[in-house]
């Protein structure tokens, strides 16, 4: 299996667990789900020979998982750090800040005390890596955040409104 195949293979893995996280319900499940996600994408990124979104993704996979268990500002101005430390280091072309804005927006939204506020960061962050992975040519993870995207904007509304369209009260 070439190198490609197989980051695209690990890509697919990726795009499951977050297909999945978005349709959780609550902002722990979420990031559980999203740090498969990012561990599995900075294997994908990794083996295309991309270290720079690799290296970001291996931290957004920590940072999912800290997330999870705590909302607390010093440990996400800790995974700012790293990201903003990995990124002047490894940086090489301009389309590096698109990997860049991804991986703040998420991380800040991540550390937020409610899945509302998580899934609106992380569509920012969706976006972003979307073009990024377009203008890479890594396609399964292109059409992965694409659909990301979409997933969080529906379950943003399954979970927050009702058949008539009443709003759900929200997760405390």
């Amino acid at each position: 299996m070439s190198d490609f195949l197989l980051s695209q293979v690990i890509a697919a893995i990726a795009f499951a667990c977050g297909v999945i996280s978005f349709q959780s319900r609550t902002r722990r499940s979420i990031l559980l789900w999203l740090c498969g996600t990012g561990f599995a994408n900075a294997c994908h990124f990794f083996i295309l020979g991309k270290v720079a979104p690799g290296t970001l993704f291996l931290i957004i996979g920590a940072r999912c998982l800290a997330a999870a268990f705590s909302v607390n500002r010093k440990i996400m101005y800790v995974f700012i750090g790293l990201i903003l430390v990995c990124f002047f280091y490894l940086y090489k072309s301009p389309l590096g800040f698109l990997g860049l804005f991804g991986s703040l927006s998420a991380t800040y939204g991540s550390f937020q005390r409610t899945e509302k506020k998580v899934r609106v960061f992380h569509m920012l962050s969706n976006t972003s890596w979307m073009v990024h992975n377009i203008l890479v040519l890594t396609p399964v993870a292109a059409v992965m955040e694409g659909t990301f995207l979409m997933s969080n904007v529906l379950g943003y509304w399954r979970i927050h409104f009702s058949e008539s369209g009443k709003e759900i009260e929200e997760e405390k």
